[in-house]
């Protein structure tokens, strides 16, 4: 049983794979620490009781909100799952593995516009063949093909490569170069099995059965973690800046960092792509059953191990996940209506006074009044990323002309180095909660990424450099 449960799950593990955090207090620290064995003998229900155990005792760390929503994943709470994960990221994780499992749980939440920004804030830094499922699962079927075969093509030609792109060809509704693909690593006598599985969650309105069963969990009616768990509900704890420093620029560019054009040209939709290339986990073992997607996952021994960084263990994919779920149309932030001008006078019928408000509506709607960055914040706005200080400079000039209220304001750039590589990320700074907020979420508005971080938990971990203000 227990190897026919391993078969079909999508395993999630914490221990190692995420940045060191903040100290913890020694109960969240145990309630944590029994969590992650939970995980690792797959009871979810007990990892979901200690994980919101050290969150309540610990609200403030996003190592233990990742090991929450970790945990919520894995009972297919994927909306408490979605809530937790943000408030890690919130808190100032931004490494991949984190951002991976928060695009899946907006999947599973049928928030797929939201996974997809959350992809391309991360870009490359996410494995090709891991970024191209999670797309394709998100909705970006043909975009998702087109990640893994080019990653095939440039040399990754492994059979999780292979079968993930077999998966992606089916989520696009190209079967027969699904099930050929797949034949490559499965025998004959299992494909047609092979492709009733992953035919049989083919309905769009399956998004959130599609993503438990690859996290080897059964989708539950979920409306969230409960209110005590929230990020709101929770005060700030008092820490020092550290002293603004200027982020160090490479000696060389890195080998592996994205085409020059892209950066060149500073467009928003690319300044999303930290040129972090490589494989961040090691390749799953070659397995003709499974289909491989790297999430966040622990050795299963390694419970004591919060806070030192360890490879990441690839987990495999259950083949019972099918088509991809149509994108849930996400509305977009709603201008603001322009208020219609009061008629002269209470004399004329309602037709002149209608006239100023059919005057207004023919006007473009104004847009959300947008927070004025100022020379203290607490919060910034992460908008991007780039492979040189160069380029983040040329990049904040293009959201600068994008949104007023950002000009005459300087960036915070953050260096952060992913796996030996280094790379530039851009945040608006001088914000309160609400006000980073609002930002994003217009960015957001208009197809992009954004990250609302807390400053003063924003640098914790190896792979964070200081916020570093640029003139």
């Amino acid at each position: 049983m227990k190897t026919r449960i391993r078969r079909k799950a999508l395993l999630i593990a914490l221990a190692g794979a995420t940045a060191a955090a903040l100290p913890v207090a020694a109960p969240a620290r145990d309630n944590a620490q029994k969590a992650e064995a939970a995980l690792a003998r797959e009871n979810a229900d007990k990892a979901v009781s200690y994980a919101e155990r050290a969150v309540i005792e610990n609200p403030r760390d996003p190592e233990t909100r990742v090991l929450l929503g970790q945990a919520y994943l894995k009972a297919g709470r994927l909306v408490s799952a979605r809530d937790s994960l943000a408030a890690a990221v919130e808190l100032g994780d931004a490494s991949p593995r984190t951002a991976l499992m928060l695009a899946l749980a907006q999947v599973g939440a049928g928030e797929p516009r939201l996974a997809i920004g959350t992809i391309n804030m991360q870009g490359s830094a996410i494995p090709s063949a891991d970024r191209g499922l999670a797309l394709a699962l998100a909705g970006e079927t043909a975009r998702g093909v087109e990640v893994i075969s080019a990653d095939i093509r440039a040399g990754n030609n492994t059979p999780k490569s292979r079968q993930n792109l077999a998966y992606a060809y089916a989520l696009d509704g190209r079967w027969r170069e699904a099930r050929a693909m797949a034949a490559q690593d499965v025998p004959a006598d299992q494909i047609g099995d092979r492709m009733t599985e992953w035919a049989s969650t083919a309905r769009p309105d399956l998004y959130a059965q599609r993503v438990a069963a690859l996290v080897g969990a059964e989708a539950v009616e979920d409306r969230g973690m409960p209110q005590q768990l929230a990020l709101a509900n929770s005060a700030p704890i008092p820490v020092q800046p550290p002293a603004p420093r200027m982020a160090a620029a490479p000696e060389h560019e890195p080998a592996s960092k994205p085409a020059p054009a892209a950066v060149a040209e500073a467009q928003l939709d690319d300044a999303e792509l930290p040129p972090v290339r490589q494989q961040a986990r090691p390749a799953a073992p070659a397995n003709s059953s499974t289909v491989s997607l790297a999430v966040v996952q622990p050795a299963p021994a390694a419970p004591s191990s919060r806070g030192k960084p360890k490879p990441v263990v690839v987990a495999s994919l259950p083949p019972s996940s099918a088509a991809a779920p149509a994108p849930a149309a996400k509305p977009a932030a709603e201008p603001v209506r322009v208020a219609a001008a009061p008629a002269p006078a209470p004399k004329p019928a309602a037709k002149p006074a209608a006239k100023p408000a059919v005057k207004s509506a023919s006007k473009p709607a104004a847009k959300p009044q947008l927070p004025v960055p100022a020379a203290r914040g607490t919060h910034v706005a992460q908008l991007g990323s780039y492979a040189s200080p160069d380029a983040a400079q040329a990049g904040w000039k293009v959201f600068q002309s994008r949104y007023a209220n950002l000009k005459g304001a300087q960036p915070v750039i953050t260096k952060a180095t992913v796996d030996g590589k280094d790379y530039w990320r851009v945040a608006a700074g001088g914000f309160d909660r609400q006000g980073a907020n609002a930002m994003c979420s217009a960015v957001k508005a208009s197809g992009n990424g954004c990250i609302p971080i807390a400053q003063s938990n924003g640098t914790s971990g190896p792979n964070k450099a200081r916020l570093a203000t640029v003139d």
